[in-house]
């Protein structure tokens, strides 16, 4: 399996060029001219009818790349996820592209998302329910054009729901856990979320989800919204240990699967995952509708996206 956690944070000097310097960004572009609203209807209607009844969404996974498949609850952020490492690989030189054939060519709902991507991951303001990716795989592509891996983004309810935390997951999730491609699972928490009932129903999820996936599939856990606990990230950089350790006590045995048994190596590697504590940023209230998005230092997506390469590569040594 993986590598144990490093609780000693290392990575504030990796990318230290681009610490802290917020990207151009740009206004989302206009509706085409003419009227949109029989199509904008369609599209809305498609979008609840999948929220609805995710049973019916079909999907194909064609790419043999590895797939990262980011799993949270609604509102855990999952979209700004993959939006800042959009953001922070598209900096490096990396492509970032909406796979058009993940859905259905008739899918309008899954087109329009596609053709958004750019204007949704650049516009200043943080995603809302009209502009919203969640539901949709892109691929990483580096410098050269060749293919990293894949990274799947799904709307929070087909994972967990609060209001029926013992729903089955749909088809096309259980589908994903039978690809044959290499997978990493990235399972969000988050420090204060809910109440604890709420945490023990999303850990026993989170179980439910580890019972699933193939015993070579690589795990990384990340604590999330990481900025709304301040006193655990003097100078923006964490305090891991702190992170992890509420973790472990606010959503019970979510680690035990991944306990390193082996009477060695155990002695200074006690996990085979990766823990990395994740901030995408802050959001300040523009209107009763919008929020705005000031995107955080670079170091956070930078050791999300370390430990990433490590489980796509076959690695956890490099």
């Amino acid at each position: 399996m993986g590598k144990d956690i490093d609780l000693t944070y290392d990575g504030e000097n990796e990318i230290s060029d681009s610490i802290g310097i917020i990207d151009p960004i740009l206004i989302p572009p206009p509706l085409p001219p003419g009227d949109n609203s029989s199509l904008n209807a369609k599209v809305d209607a498609e979008a609840l009818e999948e929220l609805q009844h995710p049973n019916s969404i079909i999907t194909t996974v064609a790419d043999p790349s590895p797939v990262v498949i980011l799993f949270g609850a609604g509102s855990s952020g999952k979209t700004m996820t993959l939006i800042r490492l959009t953001r922070y690989l598209t900096r490096l030189g990396y492509k970032v592209i909406p796979d058009r054939t993940f859905r259905p060519a008739k899918s309008k709902h899954y087109q329009k998302m596609c053709d958004a991507f750019d204007s949704i991951v650049n516009s200043p303001y943080a995603p809302t329910s009209t502009a919203m990716l969640n539901f949709m795989l892109v691929k990483i592509l580096d410098p050269n054009g060749k293919p990293v891996c894949q990274i799947l983004e799904a709307p929070g309810e087909h994972y967990f729901s609060i209001e029926n935390p013992k729903a089955v997951f749909p088809t096309y999730i259980n589908a994903i856990t039978q690809l044959h491609n290499r997978k990493t699972w990235v399972f969000i928490v988050e420090c204060e979320w809910e109440d604890q009932q709420d945490r023990n129903n999303y850990a026993r999820k989170i179980l439910d989800m580890q019972a699933l996936i193939d015993s070579r599939d690589k795990v990384i856990f990340t604590c999330h919204k990481a900025d709304r606990q301040p006193h655990w990230m003097p100078g923006q950089i964490p305090n891991e240990a702190e992170f992890f350790g509420y973790i472990k006590n606010y959503y019970p045995n979510i680690f035990d699967n991944y306990i390193n048994r082996n009477p060695i190596t155990r002695l200074w590697r006690k996990y085979n995952f990766d823990f990395v504590v994740f901030s995408a940023g802050l959001f300040n209230e523009a209107d009763k509708q919008k929020k705005v998005f000031s995107q955080g230092p670079d170091k956070f997506p930078a050791k999300l996206w370390k430990s990433i390469l490590k489980t796509i590569k076959g690695s956890w040594w490099s």
